[in-house]
Order: C-alpha cells, then structure tokens, then sequence
C-alpha cells in the first residue's frame, strides 16, 4: 500500500512538472509571423527561423463555404532550403466562429532552420446566379452593413521560440538556391519561350526541379529537354510524370534525378498567356517564385561535369521544304525526291483544338497518295499563346522515293492575323523540313518532283471549287482493276460533291461515289472519301466530278478534309496496266 501511494505521488509530480513545462513553453512563443489583410486572387508570404528543435502553433482565420469542401483561403509553410511542405492548412482541429468564418488552429514540430509561411486568398469559381462577383461580394460582406465576421478579418498567425525572418532575407536566400542551379530557367510572366544549351561532358545524374500548369487534357506551362545532335526528346513535363503542386490542381510539380549520358541538349519552357507568377488565375503552387525549372547537381562533381552554351533553334539548316509565315485559306504543296533513305527533322506549327487539326501539315508518297506522315492533334503539344496553337517537332524516317509535303489553313488564326494569343514561334505557322543526316548534300540527296509527271495518274480533277461539272477522259487497253482516289461532300446517306465513272461512247455509269461506300476524310464529319479498286473492262471512259453550291475547295464552310488538294477524283492505272 506504500509503494502505491508513493507511485502515486511520484506520478502526480510528473504530470505537474509536464503541465508546468507546457505552458512554458508555451509561454515562450512568440508571435514570428502575422499576415492579414489580404485582398482576393492575392498571395503573401513571411519568414522565421528556429535555432533549436520545436513546436510551431498556427493560428488561421478565413472564410468557408459551409457544405464545400474548399477553403476561401490556403495557407503552408516551406522548409527555406530544400523547398518541402512541412504544413499546410486542413480542417482538422478547427470551428466555426461565425457564419462565415471558420478558425483553424494546428501545430507542428520542426528542426532548427529558416522557413517560409504563405498565405493565399484564390476562392473557388462557383456557377451560381451571381458568379465570381457574389462570392466576392460574399466574401467581403455587403456594401451597406458592417459585418461583424467580415472578410477583413482573415488572418494568419505562427507561434513560436524563434524569429522573425523579413523578406529581403527571404528573397536572398531564394536567390542563392536559384543560382546553385546548373541550368534554369524562371517564368516569371505569361507567353514565355526560352530555351538554354547544355553540354555535359561525362555521364551525370542531375536533379530536375520544374512547376507548371498541365491538365490531362493539355499541358500549359511546362518544359522540356533534346539531345541537340539527334532531336530525340530525353525528358519532357506533362500531367502523367508529374504530381501535385499544391493549390490549384492544375498546378504540377516534377522533382526526381535523371540521368543524362555525355553528350549536348537544350532545355525549353513555354508559358501560356495567363496564370503565371506575373499574375495567378487561381491558387498559386507551394513554391511560385520556382515555376521554370531549375536543375541541380546530385553530387559535387557535377558541376564541372556540365557547360552551358547559347543555343539556337537548330539553324533551320539542310532545308528540304520551308512552308512558313502562313495566312488564312492558304495550301502549300511542294514534291521532293530522296536519293536514299534518310532522318528528316519536321517542325510544324498550326491550330487545333479538342483532338482536331484545322491548320495542319501531312505528308504523302508522290506516286500513290499514301499518307506517311500526318499532323495528328494527340502527337502535338502547346506552341504558346492560345491553348489552340499547336506543335510538332520531331524526327520521321523517310525511304527513298518521291514525296509530296502539304500544309492547309482554314479562314482564321494565322500569321499576323491572330484572333486569340499567338504561338512563341509565329514566323514559322507552316511547316518545316529538314535533313538531320550528316554530310547532307542538298543537290545530291534531294531532287524536285511535280505530281504530274505520276506516269500512273489515268485520269485527275481535282481542288474543284463550288457549282462545277468537271470532266476528264482516260482509256484502258485491256480488262483490269483501277485505283479510284475521290474526296467529296456527303451527309445523310447521300453525296453533294462526288464523283463517278461513264463510258465515254454511250455516257453509261459504270461507277459512282455513294455515301454507304466512303468514309471520313477527316475534318467536318461531311468530308467523304473513297479509296479503292474498281474493275472496268477494256475501252475509253470519262472521270466526272459534281460540286454543289458551297463547301469545297478553299471555299470551306466547315473544317477541310485531311486532304484539301485531292477535293475531286483521280484515277491510278492498275499495276498490271
């Protein structure tokens, strides 16, 4: 019974001597950062610094949609030298003081060091009657009564045994781990396009820090990185390799060690026109003054191991075709012959939304109309500006024959005639090609080739614009298949521009271009084409193409076929002919 009456006593003393340490320390706190009147879409921030291991205390008012999910306020604090989060704001431990406004209180145990505290009012977009302006009138209470709870009451506490950091301090600190980076490149406004050379001279593993804006259906703000030498993309930024980067939730974040072999690269980042450190459009990321990408040495070799250099978007040399500077309803079409087998580097820039193309380039085999090469919307990415614009860049293997390079513009958006933000590169809305072999030589390696000297074409009519009957006479010397090429218009079951086969004697159909035997031809779902063999007997015969009154050649009323050029019938000669 003594023992446990002393258990007793000694137990009380312990719980006295905790009880008495705890409102110590928590005595010993200190106010080391306060943030209040904020305005709406603004972010501000703070600084504090810890010289031994302790607990923070946060204290938090801001307003709250009751039955939302979303706070009208974010709040998070940073470790100041390796850019973690080691808080952020949650609903856990926290109460309503009122019908607006809710109190948020929290604590967290850190290690010595600097650290940074963000607070950040972006209120959720909600469709209501009154939209944007209502919750904001919402938020900041009416203009003809004074609230009690009102917005001016938002604010934000840390409690602490440290000190206060200002932001000069705070901006140097920022500064020096920006310049540690061996590469980097900082976007601090919207329509960003930069680009900077690297050489790395011995394998390295290399760390990539990169934030931007990318959705699962697009990327917006984001970079990338070649190997300058065979345009081969060594790591790209997009919604699927990257996380959360704190606030809104198309903010990305990408942080992991990649390892880069000897050799030469470019590193990239664009920006669209909006939602940047320049200006947020909704809640900013936990570390906005680092969207760009910066990239760090994992080891202290690396530094020696890497040398930047100015580089320039691959001189556009070893040129094959150059369709640039493109205008609205405009085709380009030129033919070209490879002597031998060759990489061909192809940089296209056009317009295309929603997984359609209506600017675009493709490329086909002159002797066949077969498509080797398209500008398909999914195998682009964002060119800057406007979400719509769109680019291609990569190296295609061609065999060695003849082709024909196309590149079509609908009535809108194109160079110097832009009807939203214009691509990072609008001198080249069009399409390149270029050789990227070395010891190239233009006048031994490519030929020109004209579609008319096709020795296969029997018959052709094609780019037929609006209200015409055009006729084209061709003749069989023996029984045998032909190949019919035909591109028209047709809805409903039934043709409006279309084409068919007579006999040129007697003015017999021997064929004809029906609806139930074409199929898409890409663009408006009204573009129709047939592709296929048609066995005819020996004689002479007659290839007729009709139009109707609209939509046809470069007088599109909806987006152009796939091939625009082709807006009419061709006949190949079989191969037994």
């Amino acid at each position: 019974m003594r023992k446990t009456k002393e258990n007793l006593r000694t137990n009380a003393s312990l719980v006295f001597i905790i009880l008495i340490s705890m409102i110590a320390g928590a005595l010993a706190q200190t106010v080391m950062v306060e943030i209040n009147d904020l305005e709406p879409e603004e972010i501000e921030y703070a600084g504090f610094k810890l010289n031994n291991r302790g607990e923070v205390s946060i204290n938090v008012v801001s307003g709250h949609l009751r039955g939302k999910s979303s706070y009208l306020a974010t709040a998070w604090i940073l470790n100041a030298e390796n850019r973690d989060v080691v808080w952020e704001l949650t609903d856990s431990n926290s109460k309503w003081m009122s019908r607006k406004l809710r109190n948020y209180k929290d604590a967290v145990e850190l290690p010595a060091g600097s650290y940074e505290v963000y607070f950040s009012v972006f209120p959720g977009y909600y469709y209501n009657s009154s939209g944007w302006s209502g919750l904001k009138n919402w938020i900041m209470g009416s203009s003809d009564r004074d609230d009690d709870d009102s917005y001016e009451e938002y604010s934000l506490k840390v409690l602490g045994d440290g000190t206060s950091v200002n932001k000069s301090s705070i901006r140097r600190n920022r500064e020096a781990i920006q310049q540690k980076a061996l590469i980097s490149i900082f976007a601090s406004r919207d329509d960003l396009y930069k680009k900077q050379g690297f050489k790395v001279k011995r394998d390295t593993e290399l760390m990539v820090y990169a934030l931007g804006e990318a959705r699962d259906d697009g990327s917006f703000d984001y970079g990338w990185i070649i190997n300058t030498d065979t345009r081969e993309r060594v790591w790209q930024m997009d919604y699927l390799n990257t996380d959360e980067a704190g606030g809104a939730k198309k903010n990305r974040m990408y942080k992991r060690s990649i390892s880069f072999p000897k050799g030469s690269y470019a590193l990239y980042y664009v920006s669209d026109d909006s939602h940047s450190p320049l200006e947020w459009n909704a809640s900013p990321p936990y570390d906005p003054e680092f969207w760009g990408v910066s990239i760090y040495g994992e080891d202290s070799r690396a530094a020696s191991a890497v040398e930047l250099f100015d580089y320039e978007e691959a001189e556009m040399k070893n040129l094959i075709v150059d369709f640039s500077r493109l205008g609205d309803d405009e085709f380009r079409s030129e033919g070209f012959t490879l002597t031998r087998d060759m990489d061909v580097r192809i940089y296209a820039v056009g317009e295309g939304r929603h997984g359609e193309m209506f600017d675009y380039a493709w490329i086909t085999k002159g002797n066949s109309r077969e498509r080797v090469w398209e500008m398909d919307y999914h195998e682009t990415e964002h060119a800057g500006g406007a979400s719509k614009n769109r680019l291609y860049d990569g190296v295609v293997r061609l065999k060695k024959g003849s082709y024909v390079a196309n590149f079509v513009t609908d009535d809108s958006h194109s160079y110097r005639d832009w009807n939203s933000a214009q691509p990072f590169d609008p001198e080249h809305w069009g399409m390149t090609i270029m050789s990227v072999e070395q010891g190239f030589n233009s006048k031994r390696d490519v030929q020109s080739f004209t579609e008319d000297e096709d020795k296969n074409v029997l018959a052709r009519i094609a780019r037929v614009g609006d209200d015409k009957k055009m006729r084209k006479s061709f003749k069989l010397d023996k029984d045998g298949s032909v190949r019919v090429y035909a591109v028209g218009e047709g809805r409903g079951g039934h043709m409006y521009d279309f084409a068919w086969i007579e006999e040129r004697r007697t003015g017999r159909v021997v064929w004809e271009m029906t609806y139930r035997m074409t199929e898409h031809a890409g663009g408006s779902k009204k573009n129709r084409l047939f592709d296929g063999q048609v066995f005819l007997k020996s004689g002479e015969y007659e290839a007729v193409f009709e139009t109707d009154d609209s939509h046809s050649f470069q007088r599109w009323n909806a987006a152009a076929p796939h091939d625009p050029r082709d807006w009419g019938v061709t006949v190949y000669k079989a191969t037994s002919q």
